[in-house]
């Protein structure tokens, strides 16, 4: 692990055991036990390595380092035909994971030179479609891979590399092959003995699925296990305006303590200030009219739009995993600049020493005009990195800035938003909500900022014209803005400094770019994505076939509850049910969501449907609700007694009756047999309920089947009922995640946030 994470891994680790405690129902309430392990091991440095001359006399160079992980070696280049060459390279990289649509991948690149007294160039790729075009695949050996060339007047630059099948884990391919243009500014100059060189970069990348979601403070009420954002302060939120007055909301601030930390609470006036749900790629209207996006500060043009052109998170796209530039990756960039550019992207005494000499950073050696740059931590993060800089690196990457919208997107996903969320990616975006870490975004506050319309960097230093050149326009902060040395207020008061997930605040506020207040600012670039089958873009064409917008089914779906084809005998068999009512094997309804990939605070997520993954049935008969479930579970364990059940592997089932009732129960096969224990409801449960669990350590599945009797639970045909489940997993070393369908049984209940049945006559 990086110098910098480490620095901020027990604050961050900190604020996830409390967002991911779960809260259970009366007589089993209590914090689920995480796991703050190091998620990632400290990479070796990466060799360079001088390939042998290929048929182009090439010398080909693979750079000094890579993020966390990331390795290209071994690139050689061979013509293809007088306009194309193919090149080969290695690619490996730690902790990658592919379930569905949610994935990684990495974003490579090349860069070229005709003879060592040439600038670098970047290397425009070949391809005649969108996903895995031709020429452009591996060695049978090694990892199976896909490859999407991002393609239109910005495309081109650079290419995503991904796991073509689900997995999780270590990505080793060899010979990987990619085509390039290989035009006569390349080929190798005069006289022979000069050899062009080419370089193969890469950048750790997450995606973030086309769909709907919320941005802003929102007006739910947080779930009980959701943590409440100690020590920090929402400002400027988002909201949708939903006054039918033109007048606007006021606010204030009022300062306490808590258990956690001290924060800062907001007291809102009597109307709630609802999200806004993004539903499309199109424009946003914005002001004090009702429907429109408007915020309690730093707000938008009243009666405004946001351009449609501008990247509102609807589409999809990929955001780099990490929320820095390593400092490898800046020497890498930096090696590849002329003195001249790289003179005004150095700093000797910022990113070079950051901090008077005490931090880690990016070393310079020789003589002008022939300097060389090294890293101190090739995987730590690189200090002094102005708004400037990271645009400068993305351009020269083929990336772009990330917006605000973009940024709640990838924390939040489709999730509710509530007052003071701070929580982990819901998509696998790494290090997001860590104290002291901010992130740079392109903000909707200002007309610079909304002039932006999502270009692509081409490779080069120069920034596109829609882009934010300078931090004092179009750009806002998000994060943890300003370290505890400066933060303050009068009497020695620490003053709150995290913005959770809604809040915003300017630059200025922030005091960051190019500061030893604040050394280590982050940066985390995006690229959209190319549209996916099923888009719902309009104008656009699917090019990355193999991904599909994400659709979260609605909570509210009602579904017709039959009577069985035969009656239920609760013996663990399973041979009455027919169809399963859910099937719970993917990622989206894993919690805690870190568990859902790899990440600082997670170094043994979810491996996929053989680690664990759920059938459940529902159905009834003339006297009883009966419930089964088939569970495939590598290991099965549960040595708990009844008053912590939830520890182990268990099921819980939660059902609330049209008259509010609620009915909570646990069932587990422990070390000591099969224990039943109803939470809430009827006491007679114990008695006439009817139970069993069976393993089948062959087979690796735990099948449980349930009798419940309808007068106990209070159901009537015709009535709609609520009902959650929820199955832990225990492999022997504690309890790890949970498969959760619906918010947990608690009080007081909102009946929209769960699934529902009806009984049929």
């Amino acid at each position: 692990m990086s110098r910098f994470c480490n620095t901020h891994a027990f604050a961050c680790a900190r604020a996830v055991a409390i967002t991911c405690g779960l809260m259970l129902s009366a007589g089993a309430v209590s914090a689920q036990e995480t796991k703050a392990a190091e998620a990632k091991g400290k990479a070796a440095q990466v060799e360079e390595n001088a390939v042998g001359e290929s048929a182009t006399n090439a010398v080909v160079v693979a750079p000094a380092v890579r993020v966390e992980g990331l390795r290209i070696k071994n690139v050689s280049v061979v013509p293809r035909d007088e306009k194309t060459a193919t090149v080969k390279f290695d690619i490996v990289w730690q902790n990658s994971w592919r379930h569905g649509v949610f994935h990684d991948a990495a974003w490579v690149f090349f860069k070229v030179r005709p003879n060592e007294a040439s600038a670098w160039q970047p290397v425009r790729l070949a391809a005649d479609k969108v996903l895995n075009p031709s020429g452009f695949g591996q060695k049978k050996e090694g990892t199976p891979l896909e490859f999407v060339v991002p393609d239109g007047k910005d495309g081109f630059t650079g290419m995503f590399v991904r796991r073509a099948k689900d997995g999780i884990g270590l990505v080793e391919t060899r010979e990987v092959t990619a085509v390039v243009e290989w035009g006569t500014n390349i080929q190798p100059a005069t006289p022979e003995t000069l050899k062009p060189e080419i370089r193969a970069f890469g950048v750790e990348m997450v995606y973030i699925p086309e769909g709907p979601f919320y941005v802003g403070r929102g007006s739910e009420e947080p779930f009980p296990f959701e943590f409440t954002g100690g020590g920090g302060m929402e400002q400027n939120w988002l909201y949708r305006y939903n006054r039918k007055d033109g007048q606007d909301f006021t606010t204030r601030f009022q300062y306490s303590a808590n258990p956690v930390s001290d924060s800062w609470v907001t007291i809102s006036p009597p109307q709630r200030f609802p999200a806004y749900l993004v539903t499309g790629a199109g424009p946003i209207p914005t002001g004090k009219q009702e429907g429109s996006l408007w915020a309690v500060g730093i707000k938008p043009a009243d009666k405004g739009t946001i351009p449609a052109a501008f990247p509102n998170g609807y589409a999809a796209f990929y955001c780099m995993k990490y929320p820095w530039i390593t400092q490898g990756q800046y020497t890498d960039f930096l090696n590849t600049l002329t003195v001249e550019q790289a003179r005004i992207r150095y700093l000797p005494h910022g990113h070079g020493d950051a901090l008077e000499g005490r931090g880690l950073a990016v070393k310079r050696a020789g003589k002008s005009p022939k300097y060389t740059y090294s890293a101190t931590d090739p995987d730590g993060q690189c200090p002094w990195l102005s708004w400037a800089d990271g645009t400068a690196y993305a351009a020269w990457a083929g990336l772009r800035p990330m917006t605000e919208l973009e940024f709640e997107k990838a924390i939040r996903g489709p999730e509710l938003a509530a007052p003071n969320q701070a929580t982990p990616s819901y998509w696998g975006v790494d290090s997001v909500q860590c104290l002291e870490l901010i992130e740079r975004a392109v903000s909707i506050g200002d007309a610079a900022g909304r002039a932006f319309a999502g270009t692509h960097g081409s490779g080069t230093l120069d920034l596109p014209a829609d882009w934010p050149s300078s931090i004092s326009e179009g750009v806002i902060i998000r994060g943890d803005p300003i370290p505890k040395t400066v933060a303050y207020a009068a009497g020695g008061t620490w003053l709150p400094v995290h913005l959770l997930i809604a809040g915003r605040v300017g630059p200025l506020y922030a005091r960051l770019d190019r500061s030893n207040i604040n050394p280590y600012s982050g940066w985390r670039g995006a690229r959209s994505a190319p549209a996916p089958t099923g888009t719902k873009l309009e104008g656009q064409t699917p090019g990355d076939t193999t991904m599909t917008p994400f659709i979260k089914r609605a909570a509210d779906e009602t579904v017709p509850l039959a009577r069985t084809k035969k009656p239920m005998q609760a013996d663990g068999v399973l041979d009455e049910w027919d169809k399963p009512l859910l099937t719970l094997n993917e990622p989206s309804t894993i919690y805690p969501v870190y568990f859902r990939s790899f990440s600082l605070f997670c170094s043994d997520p979810w491996r996929g449907p053989e680690d664990m993954s759920v059938k459940a049935y529902l159905g009834r008969d003339s006297e009883d609700l009966c419930v089964a479930a088939e569970v495939m579970d590598d290991v099965h364990t549960n040595t708990n007694t009844a008053a912590r059940i939830w520890d182990g592997d268990a099921m819980n089932v939660g059902f609330i009756n049209t008259n509010g009732m609620q009915t909570s129960l646990w069932l587990a096969l422990t070390n000591n047999g099969v224990v039943f224990v109803p939470l809430e409801g009827s006491k007679n449960l114990s008695k006439t309920a009817k139970y069993a669990v069976v393993r089948d350590e062959t087979a690796k599945v735990t099948r449980y089947e349930l009798r419940l009797p309808l007068a106990e639970l209070g159901l009537v045909p015709g009535g709609k009922c609520c009902y959650c489940f929820m199955f832990m997993d225990n492999d022997g070393k504690g309890l790890r995640y949970r498969f959760q369908w619906a918010p947990v049984i608690t009080k007081p209940f909102n009946a929209r946030f769960y699934s529902k049945f009806v009984m049929e006559e």
